[in-house]
């Protein structure tokens, strides 16, 4: 099986280290994309790196492919996979979102939060990023629910900054391909974790759309914090 990881905002593709070898233990093949501007490609951060622009370095993965893969996002690229697969469905076998945004057509990340988390980012890359950069930093790690530790240690290792503007662009999907597609929602529950609430509602998305949902009592990283559950998921569900 192909496995294709997208990682979310703030990180990159390190954030995968701990579940790539997993996965390629059982003989499953994995593909990391680089996103513009983010992790190895952090230098070329600007302000011109849209949504747009993630979705076009998913949809190059998925066209170079020569069978069907699992397409995995986490968080923001709950947005970047939804995209990625509008131009290439024949290349998705499943879709699986981390604790994800689902986005709809034309929605951009900040539809999909409290417009207060949207005015708090808005100030921080006015007063920190020029009106646009959004620093990676430990207060992304509280709010992931990141506890002292080994976990949050790997996860900050690993942060860079981030572009306001992919939050704000909006997302087209006129052929909504995700809808026809099966789909896992993995849904992270652990009571430190502050963001949960943010994305909960997607999780009661994804059961109302009769999508497969896994709960997990991690915070946000379930992929570094609980690896081998993560695994255990990915290969279940293309069993």
């Amino acid at each position: 099986m192909t496995f294709v990881l997208v990682h979310g905002a703030w990180q990159s593709t390190g954030t995968w280290e701990r579940l790539t070898p997993l996965l390629q233990g059982q003989g499953h093949r994995v593909i990391t994309p680089v996103l513009s501007g983010l992790g190895t490609d952090q230098s070329r951060l600007n302000s011109d790196i849209t949504l747009r622009q993630h979705v076009k370095d998913v949809s190059a993965e998925l066209s170079k492919l020569p069978e069907k893969a699992t397409v995995v996002g986490h968080s923001y690229a709950g947005m970047v996979i939804s995209g990625a697969v509008e131009a290439h469905p024949d290349k998705v076998q499943r879709l699986v979102f981390l604790d994800a945004f689902v986005p709809e057509d034309g929605q951009c990340v900040l539809d999909l939060l409290p417009l207060e988390i949207g005015t708090y980012f808005r100030q921080i890359a006015k007063e920190s990023g020029d009106g646009w950069r959004l620093p990676g930093g430990e207060g992304q790690l509280d709010l992931w629910g990141l506890q002292p530790g080994e976990a949050r240690d790997f996860v900050r290792a690993r942060l860079c900054d981030f572009s306001l503007r992919c939050f704000e662009e909006p997302l087209r999907l006129p052929a909504n391909h995700k809808a026809s597609l099966p789909a896992t929602f993995v849904s992270c529950v652990a009571e430190h974790y502050p963001a949960r609430r943010y994305f909960e509602p997607f999780a009661q998305k994804a059961r109302d759309s009769h999508w497969q949902v896994v709960e997990l009592n991690t915070g946000h990283d379930c992929h570094v914090e609980r690896p081998r559950d993560i695994a255990s998921i990915l290969c279940s569900v293309n069993a």
